[in-house]
């Protein structure tokens, strides 16, 4: 699906005109509905690791701009590899009062959209990796097609036209209806993720059914 297919079935499934679902206006609707898709499943494709280094008695460490939801932070300490534990900002403080003071990692928290917090302060300017999910590009006239809209149509259509019914205070069956078949596209999707997720078959075999051979008469 293109943007410019969207916006037309926005239109023409809602009957409601350029003049008032202006350009602007969709683009709100595919803003909020490409935001709950990405909040209510992880998708595997918007998934990334990046790597960089803390700074020896800072507590702070940036996060990228793109980040949407932190998946793990991990850090080389001589030759040993350190998954970072998460916590609540309030835990790490009572646990690291003093930030002056250092030591090897354990623990990171939140401490804004822009920054995460370390504790203990690191002592050394360690190697850290990050994986995180990332905020793609939204559809738009200039980005006409993304990942999304070439792979899962429906729960963005369907995402969208909650938006246009709450935006025109349309029917409530009819809101009803394109919030559960928005539940079942998000459901499909995820059973999608989860079959690309399994092993494969020549190292984790599969299921046969036995078949009877029967022994050939005289």
């Amino acid at each position: 699906m293109t943007y410019d297919e969207l916006v037309t079935d926005i239109r023409n499934y809602s009957e409601t005109g350029a003049n008032v679902f202006t350009n602007p206006v969709i683009n709100t609707f595919i803003t909020f509905a490409e935001n709950r898709i990405l909040r209510d499943i992880d998708l595997d494709v918007f998934k990334l690791e990046v790597s960089g280094n803390m700074t020896s008695g800072n507590k702070f460490l940036t996060a990228p701009s793109d980040i949407l939801t932190h998946r793990y932070m991990m850090i080389t300490s001589g030759s040993d590899q350190i998954f970072l534990d998460f916590r609540d900002t309030s835990f790490m403080k009572e646990y690291w009062p003093n930030g002056a003071s250092t030591g090897v990692p354990k623990y990171y928290s939140v401490w804004d959209q822009n920054t995460f917090y370390i504790a203990p302060t690191p002592n050394a300017n360690f190697v850290v990796e990050l994986g995180y999910i990332y905020r793609p590009a939204q559809l738009s006239s200039t980005t006409p097609t993304t990942w999304i809209s070439n792979n899962a149509p429906e729960a963005l259509f369907y995402a969208c036209m909650i938006q246009a019914y709450s935006y025109t205070k349309g029917p409530p069956e009819m809101m009803q209806y394109f919030q559960n078949s928005y539940q079942q596209a998000i459901q499909g999707l995820g059973i999608e993720q989860q079959g690309r997720r399994r092993r494969d078959e020549y190292r984790d075999g599969m299921i046969r059914i036995p078949v009877k051979s029967e022994s050939p008469g005289p």
